[in-house]
C-alpha cells in the first residue's frame, strides 16, 4: 500500500475531528485553527484544510451579507455596484457569536486556536477577547487561544496558511503559536488604491487630501504595519508606476519566496494583477502564486481597481 500525507476529517454531530495522515500514520490533532473571512484565504486552502472561519458581515444597497471566501459571492456584481455609486458598509459580531462557534470544538475535547485580523482596524478583536474571558471558565482543562495578526487580507492568509501546514506536519499548538508569532513582523499586506474617496468615507484619509491626490493622479503605496495599522509608504503618479512600486516592493523583500507563496489581489482588474504576476515572475519564482478577488468587506473601503501583493518578507 502507498504511504501518503494529506488530511482527514469527520463530522461527529458535536463537531468536526480533524485527523493527519504523515507517512501512513494516523495522527488526531488536539486543537481547530479558525479564522475570519477577512483573511481573505483563497478558498481553496480554506476547503483543503476544512478550516472554519467567520463569515465577516457587510450590508449593500440595504441587504445584508456574510462574505463566504467567495464560495457563492458575485464579485463582479458588487464591485460594480460601487462604481455606480453605491456605498457599502461593514460591521462586527458581537462577543456571543464567538462563544456560539467555538462551543461545539471544546465540547468535542478541542482546543482552539483563532486568528483574527488587526485590532487597530475594528473591534472584531476586542468582542474576540471579551468571548473568550466569558467562555473558558466552562472549559477548565481546554485552551482558547486568540491572536491579533496585526493584519489583514492576503498577509493574514499567510499566517494562516503557514499555521495549517505545520498543524498538518504534527506541529503542536504551542510550536504553532510560536510561528505566528515570529512571522506577524513578516506577513506584508501591500496595496495600491485606484480611488482615494473610499479611503476618505472610512476616515482613513482627509477630505483635503483625497481631492488633491485624485486631481494629480496621485496613487499611494499602503501597508499594514507592525502595529497593524494601514500607513502610506510611498505616493506614485499614475497606474503603471503604482504596479511597478508594488512588484519591486515584492520583489525586492519576499524571504525564500522558493519555499514559501505570494498571494495577489484584485478589486475587479484581473488583467491588473495577472500583470503584476508577469513582472513578479520575471525576476523571482514563489513556490505557490494564488491570484483572487479582494472580498466585499475589504473592498467596501478599497473599491474598485484596487491591487495587492502579499508575502512573507525580511519585515513589513
Amino acid at each position: 500500500m502507498r504511504l501518503f500525507s494529506g488530511a482527514l476529517s469527520y463530522y461527529t454531530g458535536t463537531g468536526i475531528i480533524h485527523y493527519f495522515i504523515t507517512k501512513g500514520v494516523y495522527i488526531m490533532a488536539d486543537y481547530v485553527i479558525m479564522t475570519d473571512s477577512d483573511s481573505e484565504l483563497p478558498l481553496s486552502i480554506a476547503k483543503e484544510f476544512d478550516v472554519p472561519f467567520v463569515r465577516m458581515p457587510y450590508t449593500l444597497d440595504g441587504e445584508e451579507y456574510a462574505y463566504d471566501l467567495g464560495e457563492d459571492t458575485d464579485f463582479p456584481a458588487f464591485f460594480a455596484a460601487m462604481r455606480s455609486g453605491s456605498m457599502p458598509t461593514t460591521q462586527t459580531y458581537p462577543p456571543q457569536f464567538y462563544v456560539d462557534m467555538w462551543r461545539p470544538t471544546l465540547e468535542n475535547g478541542k482546543d482552539v486556536l483563532f486568528l483574527s485580523f488587526s485590532s487597530k482596524l475594528s473591534s472584531a478583536f476586542d468582542f474576540v477577547q471579551t468571548a473568550k474571558a466569558q467562555i473558558e471558565g466552562d472549559y477548565p482543562d481546554r485552551r482558547i487561544v486568540t491572536v491579533d495578526t496585526k493584519n489583514i487580507s492576503g498577509g493574514m492568509a499567510l499566517l494562516v496558511y503557514g499555521a495549517l501546514k505545520l498543524q498538518r506536519d504534527g506541529a503542536s499548538l504551542d510550536e504553532v503559536l510560536a510561528w505566528i508569532e515570529e512571522n506577524i513582523p513578516r506577513a506584508n499586506s501591500c496595496f495600491t488604491v485606484d480611488d482615494l474617496n473610499h479611503l476618505k468615507r472610512g476616515g482613513r484619509l482627509p477630505a483635503s487630501t483625497a481631492a488633491i491626490g485624485t486631481m494629480l493622479q496621485v496613487k499611494p503605496i499602503i501597508f499594514v504595519d507592525d502595529e497593524g495599522y494601514l500607513k502610506p509608504v510611498d505616493k506614485v503618479r499614475g497606474r503603471s508606476k503604482a504596479i511597478r512600486a508594488l512588484v519591486d516592493r515584492a520583489v525586492e523583500n519576499a524571504i525564500n519566496p522558493e519555499e514559501n507563496a505570494l498571494i495577489l489581489l484584485h478589486a475587479d482588474c484581473e488583467a491588473d494583477a495577472v500583470r503584476i504576476k508577469e513582472l513578479i515572475e520575471e525576476r523571482v519564482k514563489f513556490k505557490e502564486v494564488f491570484l483572487q478577488y479582494i472580498g466585499p468587506v475589504i473592498g467596501a473601503h478599497a473599491g474598485p481597481d484596487t491591487l495587492g501583493v502579499c508575502f512573507l518578507g525580511k519585515h513589513k
